[in-house]
């Protein structure tokens, strides 16, 4: 059953405002980009108060444990591969705000269907 909670909605709407954080450090992202070592990826990071707090190398086999810890529970993270441009920035950005803008849309409607098949 999906998380049709307020607060999954909230976290749905603050996800759009986040993605803009994100777009907007896309050069930063891609700067870090050459860095990254073989076998790992570049973990951009941004915190709860929708603050970008940077970039972390993650080897890619520890990545399934790793990201969430430095995500915590009230962050986001977007992970990038070496070769990524500002354009694949972008679009993944705008990407992720369009599912969260979806997600807003399906909870309100099967909110509102809930409602009137209650009455």
């Amino acid at each position: 059953m999906p998380d049709l909670s307020p607060e999954a909605r909230a976290r749905a709407g603050r996800t759009i405002e986040v993605s803009a954080v994100f777009a907007g450090h896309a050069d930063e992202i891609v700067a870090a980009l050459p860095d990254v070592p073989d076998g790992h990826v570049l973990v951009a990071l941004v915190n709860h108060e929708h603050n970008f707090t940077g970039t972390h190398h993650v080897d890619k086999a520890s990545m399934v444990e790793r990201v969430p810890e430095l995500e915590g529970p009230d962050g986001w993270a977007m992970v990038f591969t070496p070769g990524a441009t500002a354009a694949d920035v972008h679009r993944r950005t705008s990407e992720m705000a369009d599912i969260a803008g979806k997600r807003i849309a399906a909870i309100d409607r099967i909110i509102a269907r809930r409602g009137t098949d209650a009455g």
